[in-house]
C-alpha cells in the first residue's frame, strides 16, 4: 500500500471508529442526545444536545459543563471566563441557565457538534 493508500485507510478507520463509538438517542420529538467520543477533564463523556428548529439546528451542552464544575454557582469568575471563551469561539451563552449553544444549518451540524464537544473539554479544565 502506498502512502496515499495508507492515509486513506487511516482516515476511513478513524471515521468508522468515531461513528461506531458515538451514541445518539432521541429524547423528544425534535431533540437528540449525542454521547460523543470526547472525554472531559474529569474522565466523563462529553454530551451535546441537538434540537431541530424549523430549518435550523441548535446544538447545546444543556448547561452541563458549568453545572459539573460549579453546581452551586459559587465562582462567578469561572462563569465569566467560560462565557468569554464560549463567545470567543463563536458560541452563544445563556446566563440564566449557563448553557453554551450555537444554531446552524444542517450542512454544518456535525462540525458544530465536534466544535462544541472540544469547547466543553477546554472549559472542563478551568475547574
Amino acid at each position: 500500500m502506498n502512502s496515499s493508500g495508507e492515509a486513506k485507510f487511516m482516515k476511513k478507520g478513524i471515521g468508522d471508529w468515531i461513528s461506531d463509538h458515538t451514541h445518539i438517542i432521541q429524547v423528544s420529538e425534535d431533540t437528540f442526545e449525542v454521547a460523543t467520543t470526547e472525554i472531559d477533564a474529569y474522565g466523563d463523556t462529553i454530551y451535546c444536545f441537538v434540537t431541530k428548529k424549523d430549518n435550523w439546528y441548535q446544538i447545546s451542552d444543556g448547561g452541563r459543563i458549568l453545572f459539573k464544575l460549579d453546581p452551586g454557582e459559587t465562582d462567578p469568575e469561572l462563569y465569566q471566563t467560560a462565557e468569554e471563551i464560549a463567545i470567543g469561539a463563536g458560541f452563544d451563552f445563556d446566563e440564566k441557565v449557563c448553557e453554551i449553544s450555537v444554531t446552524t444549518e444542517k450542512e454544518n451540524l456535525v462540525q458544530a457538534i465536534v466544535k462544541l464537544s472540544q469547547l466543553q473539554i477546554a472549559i472542563s479544565y478551568l475547574g
